[in-house]
């Protein structure tokens, strides 16, 4: 694995993203707070009662949504919008995939350094067992959205409507997943249909981590680390079948 060329093919991405614009690396930071502050805003008289800590809940829930959102958006296009350079250069197409990813992650760590100012302004301070937790939630996530990367990547090359497709799931699953209302609104017995986004999964139980220090037990966590490993396998293996006829695509 290369991982100078990883971080240079990520640092390249993460500059232009936000070249060209007037408050440039500002906007990492400004997007998912003035989205918190308009969401807060708007929820916040309806759905605070009984729920402590609203806002922070809001908050880490967007963050960690927003991380997801952008890895899986620049994952499905990873490897077409570098399509001039893999025609000039023989790069390894998986060094692609794995960059855009962490170009991603490199906003998404920027943007917790806003959740953590919001917890000490809460006066909310998670446990050194909480904080490492939610490492793993992250860590999960993080190959949660390796796997999607590796696995629709090169199917974007020839079904170019994946992206559309995928936009529209994104903003069913951002209503399906427990980040503007809490999961005790919603009745138990339609909570299970919620799991079927593991977005979803990971964002409630990082709120209980982080906001309530209320640790997942193992016999929850195994199911899940399990299938997304699982997925992650499944996706490469679907990628190195096809990663020879990429080229012949673009």
């Amino acid at each position: 694995m290369n991982y100078d060329l990883i971080w240079e093919l990520a640092k390249t991405d993460f500059k232009i993203r936000y070249n060209g614009s007037i408050l440039g690396y500002l906007w990492a930071l400004l997007k998912p707070l003035l989205i918190f502050l308009i969401l807060n805003f708007i929820f916040s008289r309806v759905f605070s009662t009984g729920v402590q800590n609203y806002s922070l809940n809001l908050l880490t829930g967007l963050i960690i949504w927003g991380y997801f959102t952008d890895s899986t958006k620049m994952g499905l296009t990873s490897i077409f919008t570098k399509s001039s350079l893999i025609a000039k250069i023989n790069i390894p197409l998986s060094a692609i995939v794995i960059a855009s990813t962490v170009h991603t992650t490199i906003t998404f760590i920027i943007n917790l350094s806003i959740l953590a100012s919001f917890f000490i302004w809460f006066h909310v301070y998670p446990s050194v067992w909480s904080v490492g937790i939610f490492i793993v939630y992250m860590l999960l996530l993080y190959i949660l959205i390796l796997g999607f990367t590796f696995l629709t990547a090169p199917l974007y090359i020839r079904y170019r409507d994946l992206d559309q497709i995928w936009e529209v799931l994104l903003t069913l699953g951002f209503y399906a997943a427990p980040i503007i209302y809490p999961l005790s609104f919603i009745p138990e017995k339609f909570r299970h249909w919620l799991w079927l986004n593991p977005t979803g999964y990971i964002i409630h139980y990082s709120k209980l981590a982080l906001i309530d220090n209320e640790l997942i037990t193992l016999s929850n966590l195994i199911p899940v680390i399990f299938s997304i490993l699982l997925f992650l396998i499944i996706s490469i293996y679907i990628f190195n079948r096809y990663k020879n006829h990429i080229a012949e695509m673009l």
